[in-house]
């Protein structure tokens, strides 16, 4: 049996909340707010919803628990945790390796989140000096007006774009924003991410609150309730034809709370042993899918009220719901807070990407404080400097060529792998670590987890409150969520790829027979 090796020279949380809001930062982000919504609505609604809520319960949460509890029993780094206990249980530290994938992917995801979180910046700054510019042209009133009042409606919804033909201003907003995340996490867990997360947390949560009562009271309610809620089992039934959708719902719910990239298994790391393991992970579940939820509320009746499309991801975000915002009383204000809640999603979320490779370069257990404290500094400024560098090939991988043809956005580095063909260097980042690394990493979790940690020690050091919920759970790591997890890798990585084949040779064919059946002149 294994026993808990937490060294004392290890940062730990200040206490439950703390933890709490830290890892509910970690995992809320720009998913949250606009692809989840988006999703559900377009995929059943409530049924939707009903599949997503089980699938966190039955995949998601049993996962978070198992992470949490390596990283504690564990101690150190990610990777020094996992070989730790693997060698406990007589079994080859190698088993490791499931860490380096989740810690790879994290760094990956980072690179390419910093980019998008660049763009969320620049978007407040758009949004506060156009309500400063109204307010001086027009006097205080105007804080009344729409967003973006001295604009039509072909500028508004073409900001991104003109963000997009600058890469100057990308690399700045982008540059602003790493200096932002690498400063939080080089003052370590209670200094830095701690600290931030009580600061910004709460903010998002009131900006939140704020947001949805408005909406709810001056948008569309009806109609985002209808589409976010009201089981629509044609749709439903059509998305559960291919199983793409379903397997979304698993993914969705499993990598929304941050599995799979050893992040969990971190802030697991600064868990104290007084804190209930299996309490504080649901509460970080029902937090993170609430906010998925609310979020809805809080942006589809301004958009449904405004007549726009409430499909689209990130052009929900950047073109559709400024082009709402433009059309309803206050929504220069609005539009300030909703891009600033926006940031603050995407800074804390981004502090635990980068928190899981800094930590493993902190060093382990036999380092003392102060020793950990300059490998932080010194590691947190160089990896900041290599996510600038990559950051900058992902930002030139976005210029239209109509505008710049640069090396990287005509690049396509694994255009010789099916799933990766024409993608350049942001979305080949994205597709590899959202569809392969991540799945992979979470699926050698729950089998390390459920099969080489002994039950006397996972019973140990998770303290269920009765044998029968910690039975359970060991049978939902073991059986269920490696088989639906490996699902997902299998979809992705070999069915997804045939079937665009499959249908990119029927169009070619369809054209063909066309072509062919054409009268000739």
């Amino acid at each position: 049996m294994s026993e808990s090796v937490s060294g004392s020279e290890q940062e730990h949380w200040s206490g439950k909340a703390a933890f709490i809001l830290a890892a509910v930062g970690s995992a809320v982000g720009l998913g949250n707010l606009v692809r989840f919504p988006s999703v559900a609505g377009s995929a059943g609604g409530g049924a939707f919803v009903l599949v997503y809520f089980l699938c966190v319960v039955l995949i998601a949460l049993p996962v978070l628990i198992a992470e949490l509890f390596i990283g504690r029993r564990g101690g150190g780094s990610a990777v020094s945790a996992v070989a730790r206990l693997a060698k406990a249980e007589g079994n080859s530290s190698m088993w490791s390796l499931f860490c380096w994938i989740g810690m790879i992917a994290s760094f990956m995801i980072v690179t390419f989140y910093s980019v998008l979180a660049g763009w969320v910046l620049d978007f407040v700054v758009l949004s506060f000096s156009d309500l400063m510019s109204n307010i001086s042209a027009n006097g205080i009133g105007a804080i009344s007006n729409g967003a973006f009042a001295g604009m039509d409606d072909e500028e508004i919804t073409g900001q991104l774009g003109a963000l997009l033909e600058s890469p100057v201003k990308m690399i700045v907003m982008l540059a602003i924003f790493n200096v932002i995340t690498v400063f939080i996490v080089s003052r370590g867990v209670k200094g830095g991410i701690e600290t931030a997360a009580k600061v910004m947390m709460p903010a998002f949560f009131a900006l939140l609150l704020v947001l949805t009562v408005f909406s709810i009271i001056n948008g569309d309610a009806g109609s985002a309730l209808s589409f976010l809620f009201k089981p629509d089992m044609g749709k439903f039934m059509a998305t559960l034809s291919d199983g793409s959708i379903l397997l979304q719902a698993v993914g969705q719910a499993f990598f929304s709370l941050s599995l799979g990239s050893a992040m969990m298994i971190t802030y697991g790391l600064y868990m104290g042993r007084d804190q209930d393991l299996p309490g504080s992970a649901r509460i970080v579940a029902v937090a993170d899918t609430s906010v998925a939820l609310i979020a809805g509320l809080a942006i589809f009746p301004i958009v449904f009220a405004a007549g726009l499309n409430p499909d689209g991801g990130l052009t929900l975000l950047f073109s559709t719901f400024p082009l709402a915002l433009h059309q309803i009383p206050f929504g220069g204000v609005l539009a300030i807070a909703i891009f600033l809640m926006t940031l603050f999603a995407a800074l804390t979320s981004a502090i635990a990407l980068l928190e899981v490779a800094v930590a493993f370069a902190d060093g382990d257990l036999n380092l003392t404080r102060e020793q950990r404290k300059r490998r932080r500094l010194v590691w947190s400024v160089l990896l900041g400097i290599l996510m600038f560098v990559i950051g900058v090939g992902h930002v030139l991988s976005q210029v239209p060529t109509s505008v710049q043809d640069n090396f990287f956005n005509t690049w396509t580095p694994l255009d010789f792998i099916p799933m990766f063909e024409g993608k350049t260097l942001l979305d080949t980042f994205d597709k590899l670590s959202g569809d392969v690394l991540l799945p992979l990493g979470g699926f050698l979790t729950a089998i390390f987890a459920g099969w080489v940690m002994s039950s006397s020690s996972a019973r140990e050091e998770i303290r269920f409150n009765s044998e029968r919920t910690f039975r359970i759970w060991r049978f939902l790591v073991r059986w269920v969520c490696p088989l639906f997890v490996g699902l997902v890798l299998i979809y992705a990585v070999i069915v997804a790829p045939l079937r665009a084949q499959m249908e990119a040779r029927g169009s070619d064919a369809k054209q063909t027979i066309e072509e062919m059946a054409a009268p000739k002149d």
